[in-house]
């Protein structure tokens, strides 16, 4: 009997995204599209019912936390104290360790001049930029038009890194990260990809279920080493967790605050609101986020080729994972796919196509697809 991984293996050819479309029964099509409809459908009903205000980096105390802890450290205070002295300073709470964020992104930004810090990620966020506008440039010799397009979705994402406060926020980093891994990956050359990956989970442990999925998709296409690379930096994560969980320990007491958890249950309306961190959806509608993110969605399920598993699995990972965890101050979160799942949209009119056919019954053309798959 076949391994469940060759099973599944033999799901997959080099040119299929998560779901295949163009082998897909009538129904199954059929119920995709409706999928699609229902969520554009309940995302407008849960916009037009919500209250919530727009959201803006910056706002809040967390970016005045961050800067201050960062301020500590750069004159030669311990992370941890510093940490724990802005959160209690602040109101907010040392319990779980989880409240207090890794120490990698304040440390480092501690050792740059004041001026330097923003700059950084700007600098990241151009070269974030540069990599996808070259792993995607095969588009521009299919429709170039679509290579635009693509261009303009990238940078409604990636755009707010470069708001005044964004570098402040370890989400900015870390999303900017797991992007660049992703356009730097090839089946036969993942090192760098891996060291990027590796690199956003240990500013943000949210990122950590990148690592995984990383793993599990390569494990599902049958590359064994790449896949036990992936679980090693899975490894590393997980250590300088629990270090980070020790020198939590170390400075906190019974009478710090406890964090009320982040099981929000927010289902769509959640969702929604995360994902409008995104230049252009910041500022409009709420509703407009409701007809776009679903549709891209359905357009990470059908991208074709590895790179497009893996975008899909990604947002589609978090999307869902936001629907259960996550209060609704939390919103920001949504930074962590903010450059990927506008990228959905490249493909959306070949994947609705397809699937129209499949629904007549026709065939679709055997070029479906060909002209937004990228090597």
């Amino acid at each position: 009997m076949a391994s469940p991984v060759l099973a599944a293996r033999a799901l997959w050819s080099e040119q299929d995204g998560l779901v295949w479309p163009r082998r897909l029964a009538p129904w199954l099509a059929a119920l995709l599209v409706t999928l699609m409809s229902a969520l554009v459908v309940a995302g407008l009903a849960t916009t037009l019912a919500s209250r919530a205000p727009a959201a803006s980096l910056g706002s809040g105390g967390d970016a005045e936390l961050y800067r201050r802890t960062i301020l500590d450290v750069s004159r030669g205070q311990d992370y941890y104290v510093a940490a724990a002295t802005e959160l209690r300073r602040g109101g907010f709470p040392l319990r779980p360790f989880m409240t207090v964020r890794p120490p990698l992104l304040a440390v480092t930004l501690a050792k740059l001049p004041e001026a330097a810090r923003g700059a950084a990620l700007d600098l990241l966020a151009t070269a974030c930029i540069l990599a996808w506008a070259w792993r995607l440039r095969d588009l521009a010799a299919a429709r170039p038009w679509r290579y635009g397009l693509a261009l303009l979705l990238l940078l409604s994402g990636v755009g707010t890194a470069f708001a005044p406060s964004a570098y402040l926020f370890h989400e900015s980093w870390a999303s900017l990260l797991v992007a660049l891994s992703l356009a730097l990956y090839r089946p036969q050359r993942w090192g760098l990809s891996l060291a990027f990956g590796l690199a956003a989970a240990l500013v943000r442990e949210l990122a950590a279920a990148y690592l995984l999925a990383m793993a599990v998709l390569a494990l599902l296409e049958g590359r064994r080493v790449q896949a036990a690379a992936w679980a090693v930096a899975l490894a590393v994560f997980a250590a300088a967790l629990a270090a980070h969980a020790a020198a939590v320990a170390g400075v906190a007491t019974p009478a710090d605050l406890r964090s009320p958890g982040w099981l929000g249950l927010g289902g769509v309306a959640f969702v929604l609101r995360a994902v409008r961190w995104n230049v252009i959806l910041l500022a409009a509608p709420p509703r407009l986020a409701a007809v776009a993110f679903p549709p891209a969605l359905l357009g990470l399920l059908c991208w074709p080729g590895e790179l497009g598993r893996r975008v899909g699995a990604v947002v589609l990972g978090y999307a869902g994972a936001f629907c259960v965890v996550g209060r609704p101050d939390n919103a920001y979160w949504g930074l962590m796919i903010a450059p990927l799942w506008p990228l959905g949209m490249i493909g959306l009119e070949t994947a609705l196509a397809t699937l129209l056919a499949r629904i007549r019954r026709q065939s679709p053309s055997p070029l479906a697809g060909a002209s937004y798959a990228v090597q």
